[in-house]
């Protein structure tokens, strides 16, 4: 997926990384942008709840934080299983 950078209000923000809202502490993946003739721009954030269905929210931008997501060294092997009829 190819991360897209948006300036809203002032701040800059990627679409695809991941942002908490600090009012009701949810963390989720930045999907969309929208700027108002009011000021009072926002982000969509995405993740899935408890029984796995997808969660969106739309949260003020003044309220959003940046999640720092650890790098997860290794990953699939230079193998890959071969099917066998």
């Amino acid at each position: 997926m190819k991360k897209r950078k948006i300036k809203l209000n002032g701040t800059q923000f990627t679409l695809g990384k991941k942002y908490k809202d600090s009012l009701l502490g949810n963390e989720g993946i930045a999907t969309a942008g929208v700027a108002y003739l009011t000021g009072c721009d926002q982000i969509m954030l995405k993740w899935n709840d408890t029984t796995g269905r997808p969660v969106e929210i739309w949260v003020d931008v003044t309220g959003i934080e940046k999640v720092k997501v650890k790098k997860i060294k290794g990953g699939p092997g230079p193998c890959i299983p071969q099917r066998t009829q």
